[in-house]
């Protein structure tokens, strides 16, 4: 109950720092002047208020104060200032009930849905499918596989926020007979969006499993009575997915996708024991193909695949295909990367140019032409490098939950959310009033080409006369270009930003209008 209690009290509070209120309150910048003469109020992160020394915010370390969500410079002689300050920041907050009304950015709203990732909820959920139906497999074809689907089915269906759960049929013609026509599964959990319903992201995990490097194996003669647990392969993958389902899709969330998002838990991605049959990745072919064949619009598919393995550091790794989706697909790996960097999530990541592999489901979508990643714990997970040691569990029956980092897994799993629903999102607001701050029409749009080599356009609007700035800094956040500065007349405008000098790799586009941080956008340079 305390905990409970406490838990509430700073999602309350953070609520209250992150309305629009305060952040442009005078009253704020008045009180910080009384309490903390020659500091400044910055939101830095973005959805947090951090206090900072005057003209060296930059060199001040930061500390946390529980339960509250802030971020004060390190001191303890002022310590008792801060937590008084906050409380004032708390009482003028509740003096003002529009503080209270959920009227987030984008931004912020995707800063919120982060702090609901469950590291509880993403153990019960590995744990269950690592002994579905009590018998610790999910190989193809056999029951436990079958009671896992069941189990994914039941955790959507008790998801309300869904707009629909379907269970997708399929078959493995070129299975061993009787075994060919048995009916297999993906279970697809749709959230439509809102403003372009027939356009489309697929996230998914494939939830079957095997023990094919495993000394017992036995060129898989065995396969229906030897172990394979899958915890972190696929039960980390699964448990992710279930969980952004469950966040992304909470009808109490003002969050709204402009694009439909599939959330797929793919049936028979490992290769088939030996006396079954050959090949691998069913299920997510049988959907590709059928989504080329109608020819819909996917707009990116990302595979989250065995990633919670590693004992010494929060590590994970994108791994595109090379084919012609291969400049489509690093582009949608960058993303991932802005994404780590802007809602800080925390973990270390490979860089562009990202590895190629064809380990996943991620292949399946790939080959037919859309664009594709797999998130996975290495590239591969059986090499090691300065920031993995090779998984000594991965296909074999020492593959449990035990051995797992579920701290890893609770940050992709952010990392996922954040990169999904930024790249899809938008926010429904309650109230009469609109937010304070920028226009409504004012956006920084995606620059044109991109990939891009070595120039390229960037768009932006302006809803009406503004000081802005326009600024493109690299992926370790040193700006490397200053495209506009000073004002600008409302309407559309354009600039070219010329690349010629600078290596390829990840770049990002930033607009500040009237000293307001109002969007970015991912540039690929391909070089």
């Amino acid at each position: 109950m305390v905990v409970f209690v406490v838990k509430g009290l700073n999602r309350l509070i953070n609520s209250i720092i992150l309305s629009k209120f305060l952040k442009q309150s005078v009253i704020l910048d008045f009180i910080t002047s009384l309490f903390l003469p020659g500091w400044d109020v910055l939101a830095y992160p973005a959805h947090r208020l951090t206090w900072h020394r005057q003209a060296q915010w930059w060199q001040v370390m930061s500390l946390h104060i529980p339960f509250t969500g802030l971020y004060v410079p390190k001191s303890s002689a002022k310590m008792p200032r801060y937590l008084l300050l906050s409380a004032i920041i708390v009482t003028v907050a509740l003096l003002n009930p529009r503080a209270l009304i959920a009227q987030s950015t984008l931004e912020e709203m995707v800063f919120s849905m982060l702090e609901e990732v469950s590291t509880e909820r993403l153990t019960e959920h590995v744990q269950q499918l690592e002994f579905a139906g009590g018998t610790r497999s999910r190989i193809t074809f056999t029951p436990g596989k079958d009671s896992a689907a069941v189990y994914i089915r039941q955790v959507f269906d008790a998801m309300p926020g869904l707009t629909s759960v379907e269970i997708d049929t399929f078959f493995i013609p070129g299975a061993a007979p009787p075994f060919n026509t048995h009916p297999q599964v993906n279970i697809v959990a749709t959230i439509e969006g809102a403003v372009f319903p027939d356009e489309y992201y697929v996230i998914g995990s494939h939830y079957d499993a095997t023990s094919d490097r495993d000394p017992g194996w036995n060129n898989g003669t065995n396969w229906q009575t030897i172990q394979a647990p899958g915890a972190n392969d696929n039960g980390s993958g699964v448990a992710a997915l279930l969980e952004m389902a469950r966040i992304m899709s909470d009808p109490d969330s003002p969050f709204r996708p402009d694009y439909t998002i599939k959330f797929v838990a793919f049936g028979a991605e490992e290769r088939l024991p030996a006396p079954l049959g050959t090949g691998n990745h069913f299920g997510s072919i049988h959907m590709a193909r059928q989504a080329r064949a109608n020819n819909n619009l996917i707009r990116g598919m990302v595979s989250v695949d065995m990633i919670g393995f590693n004992e010494r550091y929060e590590y994970t790794a994108i791994v595109k295909v090379n084919n012609a989706t291969a400049t489509a697909s690093a582009a949608l790996g960058a993303r991932y990367v802005e994404a780590n960097q802007n809602f800080f999530t925390r973990l270390i990541m490979n860089g562009f140019p990202f590895a190629n592999g064809v380990y996943s489901d991620h292949q399946s979508f790939a080959d037919e032409g859309y664009p594709s990643i797999l998130i996975i714990e290495n590239a591969a997970p059986w090499n090691t490098n300065t920031y993995y040691t090779a998984n000594p569990y991965y296909h074999k029956v020492t593959d449990t939950a035990d051995r797992m980092n579920f701290e890893l897994v609770r940050r992709v799993t952010q990392l996922n959310i954040a990169a999904l629903a930024w790249n899809t999102g938008s926010v429904t607001h309650i109230g009469d009033e609109p937010l304070a701050g920028l226009p409504e029409d004012t956006h920084l749009l995606q620059n044109y080409p991109n990939p891009f080599n070595p120039s390229t356009t960037i768009p932006f609007q302006l809803q009406q006369t503004s000081v802005i700035k326009l600024e493109v800094f690299d992926a370790l956040g040193r700006r490397v270009a200053l495209l506009a500065d000073g004002v600008w007349p409302e309407g559309a405008h354009e600039v070219r930003f010329q690349a010629g000098e600078l290596p390829g790799g990840v770049y990002i586009s930033r607009l500040m209008v009237d000293e307001h941080a109002q969007h970015t956008q991912t540039m690929l340079l391909v070089k």
